[in-house]
Order: C-alpha cells, then structure tokens, then sequence
C-alpha cells in the first residue's frame, strides 16, 4: 500500500529526533527513527490491523515501541495517508484537522 504524508509531519518527526539526540545522544534518536519507519512499515502492510483512534470512523493509530509516540493515519483512495506523529501526552484532538 502506498504512503504518503501530511507535510506537517515531517516537522513531528524532526522535532522527535531532535529532543532525543539532545536528550540521550545519537543512539537514541537513531532507535526513535528505527522505530517509526518499523510502524510506517507496518501500516503500509496491513494498515487494517491497528485499533482506531479516539472512537474515530476515519482516524487510526499505531504505537511506537518504547517511546511515547502514536501515528495516526487513514485510509484514502490513493493509499494510506500519515497524518500526523504525536506525543501521547498533546491533547488527544491535537492534530485530527490535518487531513
């Protein structure tokens, strides 16, 4: 299944990496970036798995192993649509208007 991404998201990811090689070195935000393309991995393969988010129709997530981090994403025509990377503790609504 094809991806492709909010523009927005790229900045989420960014500032993601940022704060953990700041935080705890390059390794760590080198696992953070191994973790999130091993999600984008799963979505892309079976996006129909993972729960949907906050009761949402539309809106899925996935979990990032061992960092505070959901993607959430949606199924459209064209493929699989990333909308936005974010931190578990934002505003669960934080996000959902990026389409």
């Amino acid at each position: 299944m094809k991806l492709e991404f909010h523009p927005a998201v790229q900045h989420d990811f960014n500032a993601a990496v940022d704060y953990y090689e700041t935080a705890g070195g390059p390794n760590l935000a080198d696992r953070f970036e191994a973790e999130f393309r091993a999600c984008l991995e799963s979505i892309r393969v079976n996006h129909r798995s993972f729960a949907f988010y906050q009761g949402s129709q539309v809106f899925r997530r996935i979990r990032l192993q061992g960092f505070p981090f959901v993607i959430i994403y949606r199924e459209t025509s064209a493929g699989i649509r990333v909308t936005l990377l974010k931190h578990e503790r934002r505003h669960p609504l934080f996000g959902l208007h990026r389409h």
